[in-house]
């Protein structure tokens, strides 16, 4: 916790100043790294007819920058926006762009700071933290980066100071403290939760109680967010303190250490027991007891430790008390009323819950997120999206672990892939060697195969790359900015095209077949290789066409979740009408193409059976039915299972809206996979039923084994 105080002395802008004028000021402030402006104060000035006026007030920055206010009635003009003061709900002002000033922004001014700082007037340049004075030309060496003055990676920021220009202040990370960070904190403590308490609660507070014999004990808090997939967490000791417990929820306590002088403890580890919570008196004291007043009723406090043995601390509504070592209880006050939910300021997106470690004066503060949202501040949602693996693994892969280290469904995830990409290449190889021989392209099907075969090569592959590359990328293995920049762009769209290319071409060969039926002798082959091939670029092109809106609309976000640093690729529609279109492709592209598979079967299998019946008429049409469904047999049953895979897909991406939580993350997981089997089962599907298909592969097999012979 910073706290700073300064002295700044205004002068009236007119001397002497205008006795009919109402004076107020205003302060602004700006990010210090990105000089991007935060938030304002508006402050009143009490007594006009003073000529002097001492004005002391307290600001407290809030976590977030202020955003543009759409309900305002001020017109700001182009080059300023309507902003809404700290402190005063109902006031507003036009802040204005670089270059603007005025009440409405309608004054335009030169500038002449340097170019990496931020005119805003005239005569005020606010400058960098590496740059100073009046136009920011003069340059600070303090916080230079080949110069950094703090130690174990701190935030040095050069101190405003005209006469001290090498001063300087250090920010220091968790764990580490001292006037540049050189020092690090060794007491910590490792308290593992069990599993109904994970379920219960996704924060703790640590309520830290330093004692004095004379005067009020201080009580400071700390806020804690457990860490999705963990049941342990680290408390790094900083104030000193003589009782420590933490909070699970609202009067929940849990003794954790106490002492009666401050002592070094190093690491500590520890298991949440049952016999550690704080009981509320109302539990512990019998109904006569609870009927006397509170001052009658508070003698018997003393008792209740020797009563009970096992008992470490109790609270009524004014009092916490610790049990000691002679089993006398000290009690010492504690405000149980307090409110940690910021105070109405919610700084939460999408109704996510606001929590804060001091009512007063916040430090912290922490969002829980409701489901189907996440993120540091509850921005991100898997409406929508639910079938991507950024959204299902991301929260699952724990950054600076080893993969050793990672959780179960990761090193799943990674055999699953593992076997895919085997059995892909397998099944892409075996169905090119055999769609590769003329005989089997002496119709269009064959061209619409051998593509298929080349897909499901190139499908398998963009999985494995977007796989691993997720992975590395959130393991903190892969840094490359650029690099994970066109994954995120590009991979997920490609893989979209390619699966659903390979739907529709294993549609077209269904089509084919039942057009070759219906034709009979009729059938031009010649003109059916012609045509595949239009319909195969057609294809292929309209896919790529429904799918450009995804790319446009993909960027990567970085987010710090406790202390994750995890790098999203989003996907944010900027229009409902979008995410409309996304949703009906996506409908469009999931069933359609097995749907039409279905059919083109049922109508093969049931045209062959008619026909035969007409030639046959002593055997009867249901017999000829029955024949037809077991030749065809397995060509229906692979439609209806691509029919059930895609209704899969469908229900999960449509009827359940979204992945609520990490923790239901297996059914949307398998039900990714399961979208790439399609490709995979080309030479199941159509060359083991099929004897011409199964005597060219056999062909193909025996020649490369007899070059292989001839070789060695």
């Amino acid at each position: 916790m910073i706290f700073n105080k300064f002295n700044i002395y205004l002068l009236y802008p007119n001397r002497p100043k205008n006795l009919s004028s109402n004076y107020s000021i205003r302060i602004d402030i700006f990010n210090k790294i990105t000089l991007t402006y935060w938030a304002s104060w508006h402050l009143s000035i009490p007594f006009q007819f003073l000529p002097v006026n001492r004005i002391a007030t307290q600001l407290f920055i809030p976590i977030t920058t202020q955003q543009f206010e759409s309900s305002c009635s001020l017109s700001c003009g182009k080059h300023g926006r309507c902003m809404r003061y700290v402190n005063k709900n109902s006031s507003y002002f036009c802040q204005c762009d670089q270059g603007h000033s005025g009440r409405y922004c309608n004054i335009q001014h030169s500038c002449s700071c340097s170019s990496d700082s931020f005119c805003l007037t005239s005569s005020i340049c606010l400058c960098s933290m590496k740059t100073f004075g009046r136009n920011c030309s003069l340059t600070r060496s303090v916080c230079q980066s080949l110069n950094n003055s703090c130690e174990n990676n701190g935030l040095c920021i050069p101190v405003d100071d005209r006469i001290n220009v090498n001063d300087f202040t250090c920010l220091c990370k968790e764990n580490f403290y001292g006037k540049r960070c050189e020092n690090q904190t060794e007491d910590r403590i490792s308290i593992e939760l069990n599993e109904d308490m994970i379920q219960q609660v996704s924060i703790i507070f640590i309520h830290y109680i330093k004692a004095f014999d004379h005067s009020e004990h201080q009580h400071i808090t700390e806020i804690k967010k457990i860490k999705y997939g963990e049941n342990t967490i680290q408390i790094h000791l900083k104030p000193q303190f003589h009782i420590l417990f933490i909070e699970l929820l609202k009067n929940d306590y849990y003794l954790i250490i106490k002492q009666e002088t401050i002592q070094k403890l190093n690491q500590i580890q520890m298991k949440l027991l049952s016999n550690q919570q704080c009981v509320s008196i109302h539990e512990l004291m019998n109904s006569t007891l609870k009927s006397y007043n509170y001052l009658h009723r508070i003698k018997y406090y003393p008792l209740l430790c020797r009563q009970y043995k096992e008992l470490m601390c109790f609270y009524d509504e004014t009092y916490m008390c610790i049990c000691d070592l002679d089993r006398f209880s000290n009690c010492f006050i504690f405000n149980h009323s307090l409110t940690y939910d910021c105070q109405g300021h919610n700084y939460c997106e999408n109704n996510g819950q606001c929590f804060q470690d001091d009512p007063k004066c916040p430090v912290e503060a922490l969002c829980i997120c409701s489901d189907c949202y996440y993120g540091l501040k509850c921005q991100f949602t898997t409406e929508g999206f639910a079938l991507s693996l950024d959204y299902i693994l991301s929260y699952h892969i724990k950054p600076n672990l080893s993969f050793s280290q990672q959780p179960m469904i990761i090193k799943i995830s990674i055999s699953i892939t593992t076997i895919m990409f085997i059995l892909g290449l397998i099944n892409g190889i075996a169905s090119i060697l055999t769609f590769h021989m003329k005989k089997t392209r002496d119709v269009g099907c064959g061209y619409y195969l051998l593509v298929s075969s080349w897909i499901s090569i190139c499908l398998i592959i963009m999985l494995i790359i977007k796989f691993w590359q997720l992975l590395l990328s959130q393991m903190l293995i892969l840094t490359s900015r650029s690099f994970i920049n066109v994954n995120c762009i590009l991979l997920d769209m490609i893989i979209k095209i390619l699966i659903a290319f390979n739907d529709w071409l294993d549609t077209c060969v269904s089509i084919e077949r039942a057009m070759n039926v219906s034709k009979g002798v009729r059938f031009n082959k010649n003109k059916s290789k012609q045509i595949s091939k239009w319909v195969v670029l057609s294809i292929l092109i309209v896919t790529i066409l429904t799918h450009l809106h995804d790319p446009i609309h993909r960027q990567l976000i970085d987010d710090i979740d406790i202390d994750e640093k995890r790098i999203w690729c989003l996907v944010q529609y900027s229009s409902s009408s979008i995410s409309t279109w996304n949703s009906f492709i996506t409908f469009v592209h999931f069933l359609m193409p097995f749907l039409i598979n279905l059919l083109s079967i049922i109508f093969i299998i049931i045209s062959i059976a008619r026909s035969r019946s007409n030639l046959q008429t002593r055997v009867p049409f249901i017999d000829h039915l029955r024949s037809q469904l077991k030749q065809q047999k397995s060509h229906l049953i692979a439609s209806c299972v691509f029919i059930l895979i895609a209704l899969i897909r469908l229900i999960l991406s449509f009827t359940s809206g979204c992945m609520k939580s990490p923790n239901n993350s297996w059914l949307f997981l398998i039900a990714y996979f399961i979208s790439f089997l399609p490709s995979m089962m080309t030479f199941i599907v159509y060359i083991l039923p099929s004897k011409v298909y199964k005597k060219e592969f056999n062909t193909v097999v025996n020649r490369t084994i007899q070059r292989f012979r001839t070789v060695s």
